[in-house]
């Protein structure tokens, strides 16, 4: 049988055996079930040329053959990939035990029964074909994902190359004026945006009955923060006469510290957990793989991802669940810093997911246009099916998901009503890491989905939206570039009296949208966050210093997306921050 061929026609039966008797029940049975019998053989040396010659699709073989090394006879068939089912007589012995350890498609025992028999047949042959299917599929993906790697690598290259050579050419004719208008894309979004959010979101109506909820939460190496999330998710106000509507599933991803051993304690506390284990090699592949599996032990119509450095309080999922009315398919719920007084980075984390929350809005108000985080997301179950489920070789399943979701013409809300807190990184290098995932993801998907989204059918103003979400790192560069020369204008002109050093010459309209456009988005997120007047004026003056990480976050994400050899999952080291 050549490799991974599925079979046509009738499946060919192949016995090995030197007893006739058996041989002959064998064809027998074999016959009886519409099936070819091809022959048998007793020799070494016959057997593997009848089993070549005759294209069996499936082995019999005895255990009792005299004067054979069943052990290597099995390894050597193995080549061959075809199954093998074991027919083994009263006597189990260390031989009979290594076989049936060497995972044979299924084993009977002497005298034949023919139903059983028949049964085992069909079994075997149907577990192969859908292994050879498995494998066919497995190696389609991972030549598509090669395709989409060099897609990446060639995309990035010409991005950065053209973003480097515009601001050389800018710098050297000290003329930016094309910048202005380039620029008036991206900030005329955030713009609107800005306005559209200051519109109050419409209040969804509360389910007749409460749907069930299956949560997930993935989880490697993450002793510090599983046992406080566990148990917050665990005090959800979610019952129907008492009893609880949703079910925990905590994936243990091959963690190496204490997280397995935490969790088998919180089972015996909380035996409403369901936990299940992955271990190498199928562990460590990626998020969308752990959630994969974990959808298949599911039973909720609605799927809920919690990170593992999650808290939230008891009336979050009765809120969160109104959002996903009959024609929405997702939502994504707010999300706060726990730790966010911790130092300037967890603060300025803080703000800007306030300031996320406030685009999410505007997108939800534009018509549901939204799209889903790590943390805090929601979807009917059946919508996850039907895109295909997650992409495990994404680095960022979830905004994978949202777009395979929108394509298909789903919605997706943003719940500003409850919130999800979780850890701020609070070191640079760790928070540089976290940033070059979420930023190599974004233009993973902006790279691979861009021409379906153009030819999708989907309204002009959702592809619009669409669009302008998964390319925000693609202006990143030039936007703090034009930032750059305003504060370097205004510096000349007050020391060196109306000195421009690098002109913009677009109509004055163009120049003042492009250079305060950044600011109404971030102001309302403050004003959300009802501070006083002096920490309003701080944190927007830190946030927009802080805002600059995203020059040097453009470059390395460039150097890595042109130099990786795989797309490779880097989770966020969760060190359990308290709140301040």
């Amino acid at each position: 049988m050549t490799e991974f061929q599925l079979i046509e026609g009738k499946p060919k039966i192949f016995a090995i055996s030197a007893q006739k008797e058996l041989l002959g029940f064998i064809q027998e049975y074999v016959e009886n079930y519409d099936y070819d019998y091809v022959g048998s053989a007793s020799k070494e040396v016959d057997i593997f040329r009848k089993v070549d010659e005759l294209e069996a699709n499936l082995i019999i073989l005895d255990s009792e053959i005299p004067d054979i090394d069943l052990i290597k006879l099995t390894e050597d068939l193995e080549l061959f990939n075809i199954p093998i089912i074991i027919i083994i007589g009263d006597l189990f012995n260390e031989t009979i035990d290594k076989l049936l350890m060497s995972n044979p498609y299924g084993y009977l025992i002497k005298p034949l029964d023919e139903a059983e028999f028949q049964r085992s047949m069909a079994v075997a042959l149907r577990k192969h074909e859908q292994n050879i299917q498995n494998i066919k599929e497995a190696q389609s993906k991972v030549k598509e994902k090669s395709v989409e790697l060099l897609i990446e690598k060639s995309d990035s290259s010409l991005l950065l190359i053209l973003c480097v050579s515009l601001i050389i050419i800018a710098v050297l004719s000290r003329n930016a004026t094309w910048l202005q208008w380039v620029l008036l894309i991206p900030t005329g979004a955030m713009l609107i945006n800005s306005i559209v959010s200051i519109k109050k979101q419409k209040k969804p109506k509360p389910p007749e009955t409460l749907p069930f909820v299956s949560i997930f939460i993935p989880a490697h190496n993450e002793e510090f923060t599983i046992a406080e999330t566990v148990r917050s998710v665990c005090g959800l106000d979610y019952h129907i006469d008492e009893e609880p509507q949703y079910e925990l599933i905590v994936v243990n991803d091959g963690s190496t510290d204490n997280t397995g051993e935490i969790l088998a304690d919180l089972k015996k506390e909380l035996p409403q957990v369901k936990i299940v284990t992955r271990h190498p090699p199928r562990s460590g592949k990626g998020k969308g793989f752990v959630l994969n599996d974990a959808l298949t032990l599911s039973r909720g119509e609605i799927i809920g991802v919690f990170d593992a450095d999650t808290q939230i309080k008891p009336d979050y999922l009765q809120t969160v669940v109104q959002y996903l009315g009959e024609d929405i398919d997702g939502v994504q719920s707010r999300v706060k810093m726990f730790n966010k007084n911790e130092n300037f980075l967890a603060r300025m984390q803080h703000v800007e997911f306030s300031t996320f929350g406030n685009t999410l809005i505007a997108k939800d108000n534009l018509g549901h246009t939204g799209f889903l985080g790590g943390n805090g997301q929601f979807v009917k179950k059946q919508a996850i099916i039907d895109c295909g489920r997650w992409d495990g070789f994404a680095v960022t399943e979830d905004l994978n998901l949202a777009i395979k979701i929108i394509l298909q013409g789903g919605k997706i809300s943003y719940c500003g009503e409850c919130a999800v807190y979780q850890e701020a990184v609070t070191e640079w290098k760790a928070f540089f890491r976290q940033r070059t995932r979420w930023a190599i993801g974004n233009f993973e998907t902006l790279f691979v989905y861009l021409p379906q989204i153009l030819r999708s059918n989907i309204p002009l103003l959702k592809k619009f939206n669409v669009i302008e979400h998964i390319s925000f790192y693609s202006f990143n560069l030039l936007i703090f570039f034009g930032f750059v020369i305003t504060i370097l204008n205004a510096i000349s002109w007050f020391f060196f009296q109306n000195v421009t050093l690098i002109r913009m010459e677009a109509p004055i309209i163009v120049g003042i949208l492009s250079a305060i456009a950044f600011f109404p988005g971030m102001i309302l997120a403050l004003l959300r966050d009802k501070l006083g007047p002096l920490d309003f004026v701080k944190d927007l003056v830190k946030y927009y210093i802080y805002c600059f990480h995203l020059i040097p976050l453009f470059f390395l994400t460039m150097h890595n997306m042109m130099t990786r050899k795989e797309r490779k999952w880097a989770k966020t080291v969760h060190k359990g921050g308290k709140d301040q």
